[in-house]
């Protein structure tokens, strides 16, 4: 075995400041500054995080959670049962919901809803008002073609105008007397009327949804039968009640609705204004319609006003019928007798105090539509009971043409 020799090895200083440059490069330890300004990113992030967050997580929460989670048939229906059974959390939780989706729907004037103390009252689901006014638009054609107006008064004042005024012939430099339009006011209150819809306890606690669209099409077809009432029947303010008919241009079709021809129907349309026609159209009950339509001409046997298969949508002349079930079906119609409007019902404004309020009673008694008595009590039922004010007007007398047998007055 060979001798081992020892060498020694001398590193001087500038080596080992080489070897500890390279090392300070590969382990790079951030100084002070550089950890401030990490900090700082680090903090204006978690900053802009936490406003995104407070401005939208509680809206998020309103959607998904509670109340507002729910379908609008069960939100209904436990509404209901909460108000019945005197439940006051859920009566709370139910009213918060109504009054945060309401206030957001009240900023754009649509209506003006109020929490009744102690939950004396049911506040109408804004989907639960929204559907009626859809449906009662569907069922109804005063509500579809009147121009409905909301108020939060108890009586309204319409300006009706008298005259018209028109261009006068002149020379250069010829003075023409001015011209101005004169009006007749007139203020009525609203009137209230009610409809009550009774329900069984098993139909609220078993069938949510339909309660819900029990209530919505019952409440909505009742309120667009008031409407086309008041617009066309009501003996104070109907287009056909002996003493409004007097304001308006009459047509004589005879002695019998069977006397009816186009002559008559060309008639009620130069009857009303020009300004009118545009827009008008013939309003009658359904069974009128249908004796109408089957009238022929006497010498050809043709249809007057379009036979089988001629024509699906109802119409004369090609002007518009619109059928109205509350006004006088064909067999009722006698000698001197106003059975249907031709005008413009844009003319006529329908003014409406809110659009529904809602009570509920699971104690008394009730009239059902025969006017027998219903006691709530004893036969497990419940009443919803809802309450509208509204008045109609018209506006321009000249826009209608009131049509009928012999002298219609």
């Amino acid at each position: 075995m060979s001798d081992i020799k020892t060498q020694e090895i001398e590193i001087d200083a500038d080596v080992v400041s080489a070897v500890a440059e390279k090392a300070a490069e590969s382990i790079k330890v951030p100084s002070a500054d550089d950890i401030a300004e990490k900090l700082a990113e680090k903090m204006e992030t978690a900053n802009k995080k936490q406003i995104h967050e407070s401005e939208q997580k509680p809206e998020a929460r309103h959607l998904k959670t509670g109340m507002a989670s729910l379908p609008k048939e069960v939100r209904f229906a436990k509404g209901l049962l909460a108000h019945l059974n005197k439940d006051s959390q859920g009566m709370a939780e139910y009213n918060d919901y109504v009054g945060k989706a309401w206030g957001e729907i009240s900023k754009a004037n649509y209506q003006n809803v109020t929490t009744t103390v102690d939950g004396g009252a049911l506040v109408p689901d804004p989907e639960f008002v929204a559907e009626i006014e859809r449906l009662t638009d569907s069922y109804g054609v005063a509500a579809r073609l009147a121009d409905v107006r909301r108020t939060d008064r108890d009586s309204v004042t319409l300006l009706q105008g008298t005259n018209e005024i028109s261009f006068t012939k002149t020379g250069e430099a010829t003075a023409v007397n001015a011209q101005k339009l004169t009006y007749n006011y007139s203020t009525v209150a609203l009137d209230k009327y009610i409809t009550t819809l009774v329900m069984t306890s098993e139909l609220i606690e078993d069938s949510a949804i339909d309660i819900f669209t029990d209530a919505t099409n019952e409440v909505a077809r009742a309120r667009a039968k008031l409407f086309d009432q008041l617009v066309f029947t009501d003996a104070t303010y109907g287009l056909l009640s002996p003493t409004i008919a007097k304001a308006y241009k009459t047509v004589s079709v005879g002695n019998a609705l069977s006397d009816f021809d186009a002559d008559d129907a060309m008639n009620a349309q130069f009857a009303v204004k020009s300004s009118a026609r545009s827009n008008a159209r013939f309003f009658m009950h359904p069974t009128v319609w249908n004796k109408l339509r089957q009238t022929k001409a006497s010498t050809a046997g043709t249809y007057l006003f379009g036979g089988p298969g001629q024509s699906v949508t109802p119409n004369i002349d090609g002007i518009p019928v619109e059928l109205v079930d509350v006004m006088p079906e064909s067999g009722s119609i006698a000698a001197n007798k106003a059975f249907a409007v031709y005008g413009d019902l844009s003319r006529v404004k329908l003014h409406v105090k809110r659009l529904l309020e809602t009570k509920v009673f699971d104690s008394g008694v009730v009239k059902d539509a025969g006017g027998s008595d219903i006691n709530l009590i004893t036969q497990d039922s419940y009443a919803l009971r809802a309450t509208l004010r509204c008045v109609p007007q018209t506006r321009f007398n000249a826009a209608f043409a009131i049509i009928g047998t012999g002298t219609v007055s």
